[in-house]
């Protein structure tokens, strides 16, 4: 099959070629869009030259993508999709050329966005991304939810024009594509039910419906969906405590969670990247969190 290429188009990087990034780029590259996969050394020596995405529940393809160790050349769009303990080292393998592209990070937590906008400044688009889909080997992903959708943040007027060809093309790639208030807004809608899930499956060594077998770490995953959206209040963020719970009890029996992969197979996590942000506003705001670090510390002993 041969996918053409769109005039006109905006040319999007991918930083980093984890499941996020290749499921991604797949979907991109297959509707026409130039693409590019920054990965490291590693990776690119034993990459193939195309994405290859299994699913049992989507169309499983695989699409022609190419890829560099660095990026020198000029795009319009640079996908953040590392891991936060990855970040750093990954920023180093960006060499921006040309008019300034926009910086679009699909990290989880809320702790990279200081950073980044101390360093993209008004370039930087945050957003954050809903997939299940996780890296099998170099170049190849497996897509295990029906939902892809990704959430922009909408607050600077100046870069509206981008934001709408943004979403365009996301859809366009068959992804969903919301605006959200703010940044701020944006990562802790994500948050408050994606750290619960994460925390209490890597405990766990097991999915939810091991998490739901275990009622004190099901008491404690909810627990923490609820410190999560009292914390997020005291920053200004609306939410909805009931919806969120709601939520998270709706999740499949078998949905997992990428911290919990990464502590069954000995790789770096990012529980002190995303826990550590959230204690240290709570305790600025008077806010208890004593289930959040009670179920991340038995996730840390679950992965040590």
């Amino acid at each position: 099959m041969f996918w053409f290429q769109r005039g006109n188009a905006l040319r999007h990087a991918i930083l980093g070629a984890g499941g996020v990034g290749l499921a991604l780029g797949a979907s991109l590259a297959k509707s026409g869009l130039p693409v590019v996969l920054v990965m490291t050394e590693s990776s690119y020596s034993r990459y193939p030259g195309r994405i290859t995405v299994h699913s049992k529940l989507r169309e499983s393809y695989s699409v022609p993508v190419r890829a560099v160790e660095r990026l020198t050349e000029p795009i319009d769009v640079l996908w953040v999709a590392t891991k936060a303990p990855a970040l750093d080292s990954a920023l180093e393998r960006i060499h921006l050329a040309g008019e300034a592209p926009s910086i679009v990070p699909l990290l989880n937590g809320i702790g990279h966005l200081g950073p980044l906008r101390a360093r993209f400044g008004p370039s930087l688009l945050p957003g954050s991304i809903r997939i299940e889909a996780m890296r099998t080997a170099p170049g190849e992903v497996t897509w295990n939810s029906l939902f892809a959708s990704v959430d922009l943040a909408s607050e600077d007027v100046t870069n509206a024009s981008r934001l709408r060809s943004l979403r365009a093309e996301l859809e366009q790639a068959g992804f969903g594509c919301q605006f959200g208030d703010s940044a701020e807004a944006v990562l802790w809608h994500k948050l408050i039910f994606l750290l619960p899930l994460a925390l209490a499956t890597t405990a766990a060594k097991g999915p939810v419906g091991v998490v739901r077998r275990n009622p004190e770490l099901l008491a404690l995953m909810r627990d923490v969906c609820r410190e999560l959206c009292a914390v997020a209040a005291s920053q200004g963020i609306a939410v909805d405590a009931a919806a969120s719970q709601r939520l998270l009890d709706s999740f499949p029996g078998r949905t997992d969670s990428s911290m919990h992969r990464d502590a069954a197979e000995g790789r770096p996590t990012e529980l002190d990247a995303l826990t550590e942000p959230v204690l240290r506003l709570g305790a600025a705001g008077g806010i208890p969190t004593p289930s959040i670090r009670e179920l991340a510390q038995y996730a840390r002993d679950a992965g040590s």
